[in-house]
């Protein structure tokens, strides 16, 4: 199985979705997603510290990065990248960077970041194989990429069969290819990638790069 690597452009599309996102995307976390994204925050808040720089891709209305924040355990240097203006203007109250940018094209040094978040984004890149190696470029030696998204599953309920039917058809992203991402996941050097356990036509992977040898 190989990755698809072309999309069409939802920029656009979730510009004029920003007003209703929050709304939808709580409803997508409680009947499939919860999982998926309760393990990725449970890992961040695990190993961020105050002194973790920390990039938030496909960051839509920074509802994780409010969470993230909130705690005062851990409140690290977050920068806040989507695609969407309109998502973007939703997150003037937190307090970290905010970049207009693409996930095919992230506008940073390599390894510039010690924890790389991307949270129900790459569904809608238009480029997946670029996206994730550009993901991959961010992450430090010894840092990690947490990834979630919408992934095609070779068994699942009746329900969730009926949840990827009906958001296919909305047009708001496509459900990845689980199979081919961890394959080609498994392909760059000096990474290592780990599942974590959660149910639904969804995946969270935890991905660390390797220290030097």
């Amino acid at each position: 199985m190989t990755l698809v690597v072309s999309y069409p452009d939802l920029a656009g599309f979730y510009d004029r979705l920003a007003p209703d996102y929050d709304r939808l995307h709580r409803r997508w976390l409680r009947h499939a997603g919860g999982e998926a994204q309760a393990a990725l925050e449970a890992t961040v808040r695990a190993v961020a510290t105050p002194e973790t720089k920390l990039l938030d891709a496909g960051c839509g209305t920074g509802a994780f990065a409010r969470r993230l924040l909130s705690e005062n355990h851990a409140r690290p240097q977050i920068t806040l990248l989507d695609p969407s203006d309109a998502m973007l203007t939703r997150c003037e109250d937190i307090p970290a960077e905010r970049v207009q940018g693409r996930l095919e094209r992230l506008p940073f040094q390599s390894r510039q970041f010690d924890i790389v978040t991307c949270a129900w984004a790459l569904e809608t890149a238009t480029n997946l194989e670029q996206s994730l190696s550009e993901l991959c470029r961010m992450v430090r030696p010894g840092g990690l990429l947490c990834l979630a998204f919408c992934a095609r599953k070779s068994s699942l309920s009746i329900k969730s069969r009926a949840m990827t039917l009906a958001l296919s058809l909305r047009g708001s992203g496509r459900f990845l290819p689980l199979d081919a991402i961890d394959l080609f996941l498994d392909g760059q050097d000096g990474f290592e990638t780990r599942a974590l356990p959660c149910n639904g036509p969804v995946a969270a992977l935890i991905v660390r790069r390797r220290h030097h040898l």
